[in-house]
Protein backbone atom coordinates (compact mmCIF):
# COMPACT_ATOMS: atom_id res chain seq x y z
CA UNK A 1 0.00 0.00 0.00
CA UNK A 2 2.94 2.56 1.04
CA UNK A 3 4.88 1.79 -2.51
CA UNK A 4 1.66 2.20 -4.28
CA UNK A 5 1.20 6.08 -2.98
CA UNK A 6 4.52 6.75 -2.14
CA UNK A 7 4.97 9.28 -4.90
CA UNK A 8 1.89 11.62 -4.45
CA UNK A 9 0.91 14.18 -2.41
CA UNK A 10 -2.39 13.25 -2.34
CA UNK A 11 -2.58 10.48 -0.29
CA UNK A 12 -0.31 10.20 3.48
CA UNK A 13 0.36 7.08 4.78
CA UNK A 14 1.12 6.48 8.28
CA UNK A 15 2.27 3.14 9.75
CA UNK A 16 3.01 1.87 13.29
CA UNK A 17 5.13 -1.69 12.90
CA UNK A 18 7.47 -3.87 13.93
CA UNK A 19 10.84 -3.02 12.31
CA UNK A 20 14.47 -4.96 12.98
CA UNK A 21 16.94 -6.34 10.90
CA UNK A 22 16.13 -9.43 9.11
CA UNK A 23 11.84 -9.14 9.92
CA UNK A 24 9.72 -9.42 6.62
CA UNK A 25 9.20 -7.36 4.70
CA UNK A 26 12.63 -5.59 5.84
CA UNK A 27 10.83 -1.77 4.82
CA UNK A 28 9.32 1.11 7.47
CA UNK A 29 12.58 2.66 8.83
CA UNK A 30 12.44 6.05 9.50
CA UNK A 31 14.08 7.04 6.36
CA UNK A 32 11.14 5.39 3.96
CA UNK A 33 9.45 8.51 4.01
CA UNK A 34 8.01 8.65 -0.04
CA UNK A 35 9.93 9.90 -3.07
CA UNK A 36 9.42 12.72 -5.67
CA UNK A 37 6.33 15.18 -5.12
CA UNK A 38 5.38 12.64 -2.39
CA UNK A 39 8.20 12.72 -0.43
CA UNK A 40 7.20 13.23 3.57
CA UNK A 41 3.90 11.85 3.03
CA UNK A 42 4.85 8.47 3.65
CA UNK A 43 5.54 8.11 7.68
CA UNK A 44 6.85 5.08 9.37
CA UNK A 45 6.88 4.53 12.83
CA UNK A 46 9.44 1.77 13.51
CA UNK A 47 8.88 -0.08 16.87
CA UNK A 48 10.98 -2.76 18.94
CA UNK A 49 9.66 -5.75 20.64
CA UNK A 50 7.05 -5.61 23.40
CA UNK A 51 5.91 -2.22 23.13
CA UNK A 52 2.54 -1.91 25.74
CA UNK A 53 -0.84 -0.22 25.23
CA UNK A 54 0.64 2.77 27.89
CA UNK A 55 3.35 3.54 25.20
CA UNK A 56 2.07 2.61 21.46
CA UNK A 57 -1.54 4.21 22.07
CA UNK A 58 -0.30 7.75 23.64
CA UNK A 59 2.31 7.59 20.63
CA UNK A 60 -0.17 6.49 17.87
CA UNK A 61 -2.47 9.38 18.66
CA UNK A 62 0.06 12.18 18.91
CA UNK A 63 1.64 11.39 15.46
CA UNK A 64 -1.46 10.96 14.00
CA UNK A 65 -2.47 14.39 15.76
CA UNK A 66 0.56 16.14 13.85
CA UNK A 67 -0.67 14.29 10.52
CA UNK A 68 -4.15 16.00 11.18
CA UNK A 69 -2.80 19.04 11.44
CA UNK A 70 -0.21 19.32 8.68
CA UNK A 71 -1.78 17.38 6.02
CA UNK A 72 -5.51 18.08 6.87
CA UNK A 73 -6.88 14.79 5.56
CA UNK A 74 -10.49 15.11 4.22
CA UNK A 75 -10.88 10.77 4.38
CA UNK A 76 -9.13 8.41 6.58
CA UNK A 77 -8.20 4.77 5.81
CA UNK A 78 -7.77 3.04 9.12
CA UNK A 79 -6.07 -0.58 8.57
CA UNK A 80 -6.38 -2.55 11.65
CA UNK A 81 -3.37 -5.06 11.93
CA UNK A 82 -3.94 -7.99 14.62
CA UNK A 83 -0.68 -9.39 14.66
CA UNK A 84 0.85 -6.73 17.57
CA UNK A 85 -1.68 -8.12 19.75
CA UNK A 86 -0.51 -10.10 22.86
CA UNK A 87 -0.44 -13.50 21.78
CA UNK A 88 -0.05 -13.68 18.19
CA UNK A 89 2.67 -15.71 17.05
CA UNK A 90 4.83 -13.08 15.19
CA UNK A 91 5.70 -12.66 18.83
CA UNK A 92 6.24 -8.84 18.50
CA UNK A 93 4.33 -6.82 20.75
CA UNK A 94 2.37 -7.00 24.07
CA UNK A 95 -0.65 -4.83 22.44
CA UNK A 96 -4.37 -5.24 23.53
CA UNK A 97 -7.51 -4.74 22.08
CA UNK A 98 -8.37 -1.72 23.95
CA UNK A 99 -5.32 -0.32 23.73
CA UNK A 100 -6.21 -0.70 20.09
CA UNK A 101 -9.45 0.51 20.16
CA UNK A 102 -8.36 3.79 22.16
CA UNK A 103 -6.11 4.30 18.67
CA UNK A 104 -9.51 4.16 16.47
CA UNK A 105 -11.79 5.89 18.65
CA UNK A 106 -8.99 8.64 18.38
CA UNK A 107 -9.06 8.62 14.92
CA UNK A 108 -12.95 8.40 14.56
CA UNK A 109 -13.37 11.62 16.88
CA UNK A 110 -12.27 13.31 13.93
CA UNK A 111 -15.44 13.29 12.27
CA UNK A 112 -14.03 12.31 9.26
CA UNK A 113 -15.56 9.63 6.29
CA UNK A 114 -13.47 6.38 7.57
CA UNK A 115 -12.87 3.25 6.24
CA UNK A 116 -11.84 0.91 8.98
CA UNK A 117 -10.59 -2.75 7.54
CA UNK A 118 -9.18 -5.84 9.18
CA UNK A 119 -5.35 -6.86 8.49
CA UNK A 120 -2.42 -9.06 9.92
CA UNK A 121 -3.06 -11.32 13.32
CA UNK A 122 -2.00 -14.95 13.34
CA UNK A 123 -3.63 -15.89 16.70
CA UNK A 124 -7.01 -16.42 14.80
CA UNK A 125 -9.04 -16.15 18.05
CA UNK A 126 -7.30 -12.97 19.58
CA UNK A 127 -7.59 -11.21 15.72
CA UNK A 128 -11.60 -12.06 15.84
CA UNK A 129 -11.39 -10.92 19.39
CA UNK A 130 -9.76 -7.47 18.62
CA UNK A 131 -11.88 -6.91 14.98
CA UNK A 132 -15.46 -7.94 16.73
CA UNK A 133 -14.11 -5.33 19.25
CA UNK A 134 -13.16 -2.80 17.11
CA UNK A 135 -16.07 -3.28 14.60
CA UNK A 136 -18.63 -2.80 17.84
CA UNK A 137 -16.59 0.74 18.75
CA UNK A 138 -17.03 2.13 14.92
CA UNK A 139 -20.69 0.95 15.31
CA UNK A 140 -21.37 2.69 18.39
CA UNK A 141 -22.35 -1.34 19.84
CA UNK A 142 -22.20 -2.80 23.12
CA UNK A 143 -21.17 -6.21 22.71
CA UNK A 144 -21.12 -8.89 25.59
CA UNK A 145 -17.76 -9.91 27.07
CA UNK A 146 -18.66 -13.62 26.76
CA UNK A 147 -17.99 -15.06 23.56
CA UNK A 148 -21.50 -16.92 22.22
CA UNK A 149 -21.84 -20.44 21.99
CA UNK A 150 -20.80 -21.44 18.50
CA UNK A 151 -18.92 -23.94 15.72
CA UNK A 152 -15.37 -22.74 17.22
CA UNK A 153 -16.06 -22.02 21.03
CA UNK A 154 -13.53 -24.27 22.09
CA UNK A 155 -10.76 -21.80 20.51
CA UNK A 156 -11.70 -18.89 22.82
CA UNK A 157 -10.88 -21.03 25.90
CA UNK A 158 -10.21 -21.15 28.56
CA UNK A 159 -11.76 -17.90 29.46
CA UNK A 160 -14.04 -17.99 26.19
CA UNK A 161 -13.90 -14.02 27.01
CA UNK A 162 -13.28 -11.13 24.43
CA UNK A 163 -10.51 -10.31 26.63
CA UNK A 164 -7.22 -10.51 24.85
CA UNK A 165 -4.56 -9.77 28.00
CA UNK A 166 -1.05 -7.67 27.72
CA UNK A 167 1.71 -10.23 27.11
CA UNK A 168 4.76 -10.28 28.71
CA UNK A 169 7.28 -9.95 26.04
CA UNK A 170 10.44 -7.89 27.22
CA UNK A 171 9.85 -4.69 26.18
CA UNK A 172 12.95 -2.94 24.15
CA UNK A 173 11.38 0.07 23.46
CA UNK A 174 13.06 2.45 25.95
CA UNK A 175 11.82 5.87 26.46
CA UNK A 176 15.03 7.49 25.01
CA UNK A 177 14.23 4.84 21.85
CA UNK A 178 10.65 6.35 21.69
CA UNK A 179 11.15 9.97 21.80
CA UNK A 180 14.38 9.91 18.87
CA UNK A 181 11.45 8.23 17.05
CA UNK A 182 9.26 10.83 17.53
CA UNK A 183 11.18 13.42 17.18
CA UNK A 184 12.24 11.90 13.75
CA UNK A 185 8.53 11.35 12.83
CA UNK A 186 7.58 15.06 13.77
CA UNK A 187 10.85 16.30 11.96
CA UNK A 188 9.52 14.96 8.66
CA UNK A 189 5.85 15.79 9.29
CA UNK A 190 6.78 19.47 9.53
CA UNK A 191 8.48 19.54 6.28
CA UNK A 192 5.17 19.32 4.55
CA UNK A 193 4.17 22.58 5.63
CA UNK A 194 7.29 23.48 4.56
CA UNK A 195 7.00 22.18 1.10
CA UNK A 196 3.18 23.34 0.79
CA UNK A 197 3.75 26.52 2.50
Amino acid sequence: VEDAFSATSKVMTVSFHKYLTGFFPGTGSLDDIGIGKGQYYTVNVPLLDGIKDTEFTPLVCRILNKVKETFRPEVVVCQCGADGLAGDPMESFNLTHKGLGKCLYFLLQWNLPTLVLGGGGYNLSNTARCWAFLTALATGKQIPTEIPDHEYFIEYGPDYELEVYPGNRKNHNTAHYLRQVYGAVLNNISKICTKKC
